[in-house]
């Protein structure tokens, strides 16, 4: 790839798609949301409806999407992509699917990132947040069956490079992931 591809991951509420953006801007870089929009008009159904393999199968399927376009982004300018694979294997393994078992090779079908960031931020500044952007129901659905504990232990054990973006400032959060790309020279 000629241009960095940066990813945020962590938990609703941390800030992803603000910081993401303003990521974005400082770098001059497209900013890229998951799943692809191609798979946005049937997501809530999916969601409220599906079992939670096909649902993983759902999100992955919206990740090797994202993964093309993204590929082809890179050839132009640099991404700061808002969720991508570690969400949808972290999410599906603390729900209980067996994603190993299902996909045994990542990087044979998705485009790999440069670094990979995980936002973090208290837990009460993350139900703020929350609740002032209102509640979706995979949020309502994580808070009753104590499924964010899990999903948050498997992003732990990625090992992904933690910001905590806790402040009233995302600013300091992108800054940081900036400090952090000029310091490995990305």
């Amino acid at each position: 790839m000629k241009h960095m591809f940066l990813v945020l991951e962590g938990l609703s509420g941390c800030g992803k798609t603000t910081v993401g953006k303003i990521l974005a801007e400082k770098l001059g870089a497209v900013f890229y949301k998951t799943p692809a929009s191609l798979f946005s008009p049937i997501r809530s159904v999916v969601d409220e409806k599906a079992d939670l393999i096909s649902r993983f199968l759902f999100y992955l399927a919206g990740v090797a999407q994202s993964s093309v376009e993204i590929r082809k982004l890179c050839e132009a300018q640099h991404v700061v992509c808002d969720r991508y694979l570690d969400t949808t294997m972290c999410y599906h393994k603390a729900m209980g699917v067996p994603v190993e078992l299902l996909l045994n090779s990542p990087e044979s079908v998705f485009v790999i990132p440069t670094a990979t960031f995980l936002l973090v931020c208290k837990q009460e500044e993350r139900i703020k947040r929350l609740h002032r952007r209102g509640l979706t129901y995979n949020d309502i659905i994580e808070r009753r069956s104590g499924v964010e504990e899990n999903f948050f232990a498997e992003y732990k054990k990625k090992q992904l490079i933690e910001v905590d973006n806790s402040s009233n400032d995302p600013n300091m959060a992108a800054d940081e992931i900036l400090s952090y790309l000029k310091n490995k020279r990305m």
